[in-house]
């Protein structure tokens, strides 16, 4: 037999005797519509591109960039004219898997959550009508729109914007951390702190696998943790005062690369989020109980213990599907342009 056969036979054997470890879970199924290769690439042309934007200035990458995860860096968000928004900028990465999007859970497709910032007079402050007639000025637009949606009467429309730029975000999957590599039995992908920190996520004293649940660590719910704000969150947006406070539970896939944290990006640092939770969330700070869900609770764990849950949540970090930024884009206008902080612990401007 040749030695090729022989070693992936060999290879194979070893997969099939990798010992399990329970927590190699599927992926529930990408929601919506399936992209095409080339509406996957005509919405990251968009998704880049200012041209947009009413005033030409933003594009989705501005709150949403490659390098930090698709999130920005900021407490919360910038909007039209630098305006400081009121949330902060959650990322893209497994987007696709959800069932409602956004902070207070509003929308209940990529398409809706696309159009939302788009639309939005303190955000991108678009005009459909004025971004279809600028896209049809730029003929590699009208180009790729007549190849993107060959099919329909009215390939160039504000509707397909919309949808080209839900199609690439449905490529932005994480699966492939360290931690799914130990999932799937490669003992070896974790270290010895890292794997303290996972007993100590699933364990019944932090509880922490209560709220993010394999495989996306996250769930489709809405809770309150008691963060201090006068954002209504879920009540507002839904007319529920019953449900004021209450926001939706974000995924902790690459969480050391998205700080600052919570909906308002109050915590700047994944110690102090630990040390929020060790505290049993807003309790301590006068937040009434009523908008703080019932697990979370003070839980005991030693600093050094801490160090290891927090190592384990930078295992979660996986970014090697990042899309490539494109140098240029059709309209001309200057592209976002990578930044590369510090440290993931600073409050970044």
């Amino acid at each position: 037999m040749h030695l090729s056969r022989l070693l992936a036979l060999a290879l194979a054997a070893a997969a099939c005797l990798a010992p399990a470890t329970g927590l190699d879970r599927p992926f529930p199924p990408v929601r919506g519509e399936a992209p095409t290769p080339e509406r996957v690439e005509l919405g990251r042309l968009l998704f880049f591109d200012p041209v947009l934007s009413g005033d030409r200035s933003l594009s989705c990458a501005h709150c949403h960039r490659p390098e930090l995860a698709f999130s920005d860096g900021r407490k919360t968000a910038l909007g039209a004219g630098g305006a400081q928004l009121a949330r902060n900028a959650p990322t893209l990465y497994n987007a696709a898997f959800k069932e409602s999007l956004f902070w207070d859970r509003r929308a209940g497709s990529l398409e809706e959550q696309a159009l939302g910032p788009l639309l939005a007079s303190d955000e991108m402050a678009a005009d459909p009508a004025v971004v279809v007639a600028r896209l049809a000025a730029i003929p590699e637009y009208a180009r790729r729109f007549e190849a993107a949606f060959a099919s329909e009467a009215e390939p160039l429309s504000f509707g397909n914007v919309v949808r080209a730029i839900a199609s690439f975000e449905r490529t932005l999957v994480s699966q492939d951390s360290r931690y799914d590599r130990f999932a799937r039995g490669d003992r070896s992908a974790l270290d010895a702190s890292e794997r303290r920190g996972l007993t100590l996520f699933r364990s019944l004293n932090t509880r922490c696998f209560e709220c993010h649940q394999l495989p996306t660590f996250e769930a489709p719910l809405a809770m309150g943790v008691g963060v201090p704000s006068s954002d209504r969150g879920i009540g507002g947006a839904h007319g529920r005062p019953g449900q004021d406070g209450l926001f939706a539970i974000p995924t902790l896939r690459n969480v050391a690369v998205t700080a600052p944290y919570m909906h308002d990006g109050s915590l700047a640092t994944l110690d102090e989020v630990v040390a929020f939770y060790r505290k049993g969330g807003g309790r301590p700070l006068g937040v009434e109980p009523g908008r703080i869900h019932e697990h979370v609770r003070p839980f005991d764990i030693r600093d050094d213990e801490a160090r290891d849950l927090i190592a384990f949540l930078h295992a979660l970090t996986d970014e090697s599907a990042r899309p490539e930024t494109p140098a240029a884009v059709p309209s001309g206008l200057p592209v976002l342009r990578e930044r590369r902080f510090a440290s993931s612990e600073e409050t970044r401007p």
